[in-house]
This record gives structure tokens, C-alpha cells and sequence, in this order.
């Protein structure tokens, strides 16, 4: 293991702010001056980023494998700087809030796992701190410790789990076929089994809020702190983006199967997503719902670089684009939710109406945000969704279903264009019932907002946007050596596809946000209560499954010799595991007895619950063994990644 200045750089990257974690938890205890040392080590974080990209360096760590070039380099630029605008907005929103020290140590663990993910050239280095960042950001989700946070998280947890677990069976069976999990070696001849391309598909798109493993996403948002659900829509769904991306550009480009599939899945996703930001009353599941829907438009470019294979490069420029311009606008919106919550300690669209009345910076910032995500001309949203429109138009020629999705991705901008005018009515236009206490935005509130919007403003212009866009689109499947071509964004053939969006857009909030979801002044979600997912479908099923398996743990159970072989290894299990537990036990209490004794058995205190979220898994191990057991499962398989990469090194 050499060490270059870019592999320092790279190790500094990933391995800073997990080392901090703990400095940053101490600084932060009880006083939300930690959240000076958090942002300390993010712009670190960020110009180690910038030099890292500027190099384009690799590293090898312990037999993890890590590049700064191209779109590696470009999302770890965009990742640190997301991650310091969040803790910069975190300054002020944890001044009246609890938890400091928990969610600073978490905080950092999460922001060094997901630089691994976006650096690493090596899916079994992908796979490791991908599972980190799942088990990191569950603390987030939490971090309320109310009922509906506990909910959310258990149902993040579950999804997590089972896409990890899918995740890793499609690398066992892609490293079985291939013998490596390298990106950087040339791409393999002979195609990849769709079976395991599923599993990989699936594993990411449990992070990335894919159809129809996005449960978590509107039920985790509106639970967590506002600068962690900012990080979880902007910046965690996409290290799931990342896995599809690297999958389908490897294993399936010119593949029109593939490419139909996946563009299937991300229509579904698009819609359902839009659909349940209209019907929702809370401002931030709104959001959380829309970051659904985005993900949706993402996968429909990522599908038409799948079809297009060596003619995708436009594709693969607004997939880049929309990612970043996705990231920065849910910083800016997310930020302003939390900025709401922070005055009114509300959520509900009913509660927090009229909030924004004459206050003009920020229905400025909100406006510029809600246009980014509409994509109207001007903004980065739209030099995105123009060139994911051109290459979905020009995919139809392969795969018919093209022409259907190009109307659906257009009626899919409108919805995004009604929810966003919702909710600027709702904080900035409607009048309250009772007047709000006017508050003025404090400096790092301010500083976080300005940071979001600023980089979004300048990847708005055409130019700058094919500048970014050139750095990583090679990755997301433009051929060497391509150039970026300016497709005449202000020509009618382009305009005239945002002229559509915002004509739809106009006519779903009249003629369905003021008529079915507001009623007698009145905001509500009409969905009913059979229509969530989780509840109808997934709680059902597993259940099921529960009850099949006792039916054939019973069958066997019946066999003279299958019973007898069960029992008397079960016994053997136990016998070793509770001698196994009494020796743990024995030098536990050996160390009591000695070396750590207390010196006066009247002075000994009680300890106090520092770590709530110890006290919190333990709880769920009493009562509630399905999501313990999750927690230990995924743990357990986590410590055999890490020993089997550190191993030949020891």
C-alpha cells in the first residue's frame, strides 16, 4: 500500500470524519457549539474534495478500492459541500432542539461512508460502506425517539436490510460469474444474467426510494431533524442512483430489455410519487414524496442510456445534471421546512399557513427551488429535463413504450409544478388564522441557504451546465471522448416541452389540489388507509410467510428422525453459546472485581443513559424481536465484510 498525495487525499476523504465522529459527539454535548467543530471538519472535507477531484487520483486501503476522477471526484465535491451546508443550517436549527452529541457522532459516521460509496471502483467496496450508511442514517431517522419516529425507523430498517441482503446475493453472483467486482477492469464480454442484475437493481433501489421499495421515504422524512432529511432526499438516495448507474452502464448498455424495465419502474416511480405529494398536508412528506418522483425522472434517463448504449451521451448529461440540480434544490427547500419547524414547531400545511407573508428573501430562495425541480427555463432543472426528454423522444425508435413514457415524463413535470405551487401558496400567499410571530433568519441560517442556492444559479447556465455535466458523464455512459452539444435549449422544440409541463401543472392545481385536496379552506390527505403500501401489502405478505414457515417447521417437526436431529442440535447450539456467554460473563466480571472496582460501594453511581439509542435497541430486543434481530443480522454480516477485506492485510 503506497501512499501518493491523492491517495492521502482519498484516505482523508473517507476516513476523516469517521475518525472525528467521536471529537465532534464530545464537542457537541448539551451545547450546540459542536456543530462549529461538525462544520470545521466539512470544509476540510470539502477542499480535500476539491484537490482530490482535481488530481483524479486512486488509492488501495486494506483492499478497498477508491478513485477521485470524473464522476467519482464530481459527487464527492457535491456530497461534502451538501453535507457542510447541512451542518452549517444545523448551527442554529439544534439550538432549541436535543440529542446534540448523538447526532453529531452519527453525522459524521454517515458523511465518511458516503464519500466511500461515491469513491469506490470496486462494488465490494461500494457494498461495505453502503451498508455503514444505512445503519449511520437510522440513528437520524430516530433521533425523536416518538412513537412515529420509532415506526419510520423500523420500517427504514426493514427496507434497508432487505436490500442489503439482495445487494449482497447479486455480488456473490456476479463475482461467481465474473471473478471480480472492479468497475475499472474492461467491461465483460457476454451479458449478465438479468436474475442477478435484479438483485443488484433492487439492492440499490431500496436506497435510492425506487417503486415500490419506497416506503421509507414518506414515512422517514417528516420524523428526522430538517438538515438530515435534507442529506437523506439529496444526497443518501443517490449513492442508490450510483449503483444503478454503475450496473446499467456496465452490464446492460444497448440492452433494450433492460432499458424498457427500467424505464417501466421509473414512470411508476415518477407518478406515484407526484401523486402522493398532491394528496399530502405536511410540508416535509410533500417534499419526501417529491424526492420519490424525482428519483423517477433520474431512472428514466438512466433507462434511456440503457437503450441508446453508445448514443446516450445526452442521457447520460442530464442524469448527471439532475442528480446535482436534485441535491442542491432539496438543500435550499428542506432547509426552509426546517426553518418553519423551527418557528411554529409545525408541520401541517393548515398550521403553517401564511407563514412566509412579506417575507421575500425566502419566498425567493423557495420559488427558485420549486422552479429547479419543476424545470422551468432558466434553471439547472430544465437543461436536465430537456436533455432526459430529447433522449427518451430518440429512444422511442428502439423501444415503442418510449413514446408513451416522453408524455407521462411530461405530465410527471406538471404534477411537480402543482405541488410546488401548493405549498408556495400555503407559506407565502394564503392568509393564517392567527397571525404569526414574524422571526428573522439568523447568519448560518442564511449562510445555508445562500450556500444551496448559489451553485445551482450558475449550473443554470447552458455553458457551465455542459462544463459539470463533462465531468462524470463518461461514467453514467458517454463514450470517450464525447463532446457536450448545446441542443438549442431556447429553441421552440425545447421550450415548447416546458410550456406543456407548466400548462399542466397550472391546470392539476386548479383542478385537483383546490378541489379534492382542499376543502372548505381546509388542506387534507385523502388517501385512504388500505392505500399504504406497507400496511396492505408488505405486513400481510410477511406475515404470511411467518405462518408458512411455522406450517412446514411443524411438517418436519413430525419426522421421527428430522425432530430428533433438530433437537439435539439446537441443544448443542446452546450449550456452546451459553458457555460462550459465561465466559464474556466471567471476564466481565473479573475486570469488576479488579482493575475497574469501585473504591467505595456508597459512591457508586448509576449510569446515566448517554447513548439513548443503546437503551433504544435493547428495548426493541424485549419487545419487539423481528426488528432486533434485523439490526443484529445486518450488524453481524457488516463485521464479516470488514474481516474478510482486512484479513489478508493482518
Amino acid at each position: 500500500m503506497t501512499f501518493t498525495l491523492s491517495g492521502a487525499l482519498l484516505t482523508l476523504l473517507v476516513f476523516l470524519p469517521i475518525a472525528s465522529a467521536p471529537v465532534c459527539a464530545y464537542a457537541a454535548r448539551g451545547n450546540r457549539r459542536g456543530f462549529y467543530a461538525v462544520s470545521a471538519v466539512c470544509a476540510v472535507e470539502c477542499a480535500a474534495a476539491v484537490g482530490a477531484a482535481a488530481m483524479a487520483g486512486s488509492a488501495n486501503i486494506f483492499g478497498l478500492s477508491f478513485e477521485s476522477g470524473g464522476f467519482h471526484g464530481l459527487y464527492a465535491v457535491v456530497a461534502a459541500y451538501a453535507f457542510l451546508t447541512s451542518a452549517v443550517f444545523s448551527v442554529e436549527y439544534f439550538a432549541h432542539y436535543k440529542n446534540h452529541a448523538r447526532y453529531a457522532f452519527f453525522y459524521m459516521l454517515t458523511f465518511g461512508a458516503v464519500e466511500g460509496v461515491f469513491l469506490s471502483v470496486d462494488l465490494g467496496t461500494t457494498f461495505v460502506f453502503f451498508e455503514i450508511v444505512s445503519f449511520a442514517s437510522f440513528v437520524w431517522v430516530l433521533h425523536d425517539e416518538s412513537d412515529g419516529a420509532i415506526s419510520a425507523a423500523k420500517t427504514y430498517l426493514a427496507v434497508a436490510v432487505f436490500g442489503g441482503m439482495a445487494l449482497l446475493g447479486g455480488l456473490l453472483l456476479l463475482y461467481s460469474k465474473y471473478g471480480t467486482l472492479s468497475l475499472t477492469d474492461p467491461a465483460p464480454s457476454d451479458a449478465l444474467p438479468y436474475l442477478t442484475g435484479s438483485l443488484l437493481l433492487v439492492g440499490f433501489g431500496a436506497k435510492a426510494g425506487m417503486f415500490p421499495l419506497h416506503i421509507w421515504l414518506p414515512k422517514a422524512h417528516p420524523v428526522a431533524p430538517a438538515p438530515a432529511s435534507a442529506i437523506l432526499s439529496g444526497v443518501l438516495t443517490k449513492i442508490g442512483v450510483y449503483g444503478i448507474i454503475a450496473v446499467t452502464v456496465r452490464f446492460y448498455s444497448g440492452d433494450a430489455a433492460w432499458g424498457a424495465a427500467l424505464m417501466t419502474i421509473g414512470c411508476i416511480t415518477l407518478l406515484l410519487g407526484a401523486f402522493l405529494a398532491l394528496l399530502s398536508a405536511d410540508i416535509k412528506r410533500t417534499l419526501a414524496c417529491s424526492s420519490m418522483s424525482q428519483i423517477g425522472f433520474i431512472m428514466t434517463g438512466i433507462a434511456a442510456v440503457s437503450i441508446l448504449g453508445e448514443g446516450g451521451a445526452m442521457a447520460a448529461a442530464g442524469v448527471v445534471l439532475y442528480m446535482l440540480n436534485h441535491t442542491m434544490m432539496k438543500l435550499i427547500l428542506f432547509s426552509i421546512a426546517g426553518v418553519v419547524h423551527m418557528d411554529l414547531h409545525k408541520l401541517d400545511l393548515n398550521s403553517i399557513r401564511g407563514w412566509g407573508r412579506g417575507r421575500w428573501g425566502m419566498a425567493a430562495l423557495f420559488a427558485w427551488g420549486g422552479a429547479g425541480l419543476a424545470g422551468v427555463p432558466g434553471t439547472c432543472g430544465y437543461i436536465a429535463k430537456t436533455l432526459i426528454h430529447e433522449a427518451i423522444t430518440e429512444s422511442a425508435e428502439s423501444v415503442p413504450l418510449a413514446g408513451v413514457v416522453e408524455w407521462l415524463f411530461l405530465f410527471g413535470g406538471g404534477c411537480t409544478l402543482a405541488y410546488m405551487i401548493k405549498l408556495f401558496v400555503v407559506l407565502f400567499v394564503e392568509k393564517p388564522e392567527i397571525a404569526h410571530e414574524k422571526r428573522r433568519a439568523g447568519a448560518f441560517t442564511a449562510a445555508a441557504l445562500t450556500m444551496a442556492a448559489l451553485p445551482t444559479a450558475a449550473a443554470g447556465v447552458p455553458a457551465l451546465a455542459g462544463r459539470i455535466a463533462s465531468l462524470g458523464w463518461e461514467f453514467a455512459g458517454a463514450p470517450a471522448g464525447s463532446r457536450f452539444h448545446d441542443v438549442g435549449f431556447f429553441r421552440w422544440g425545447c421550450l415548447s416541452g416546458a410550456v406543456i409541463t407548466a400548462s399542466i401543472g397550472i391546470a392539476v392545481y386548479f383542478l385537483f389540489v383546490r378541489t379534492v385536496t382542499r376543502k372548505r379552506g381546509e388542506y387534507r390527505d385523502p388517501l385512504p388507509a388500505w392505500a399504504d403500501l406497507e400496511r396492505s401489502v408488505y405486513v400481510p405478505a410477511i406475515k404470511a410467510l411467518t405462518r408458512a414457515g411455522g406450517a412446514v417447521a411443524r411438517l418436519f417437526g413430525e419426522n421421527v428422525v428430522t425432530s430428533r436431529v433438530c433437537k439435539y442440535g439446537f441443544a448443542a447450539a446452546k450449550t456452546v453459546c451459553a458457555a460462550a456467554s459465561s465466559a464474556l460473563d466471567a471476564a466481565v466480571y473479573a475486570l469488576r472485581s479488579t482493575v475497574l472496582r469501585a473504591s467505595d460501594g456508597k459512591n457508586v453511581r448509576r449510569p446515566k443513559r448517554r447513548f439513548p439509542i443503546l437503551h433504544a435497541i435493547y428495548r426493541e430486543r424485549r419487545t419487539d424481536n423481528f426488528s432486533y434481530s434485523l439490526i443484529i443480522t445486518a450488524l453481524g454480516v457488516c463485521v464479516i465484510l470488514i474481516f474478510i477485506f482486512i484479513a489478508p492485510y493482518v
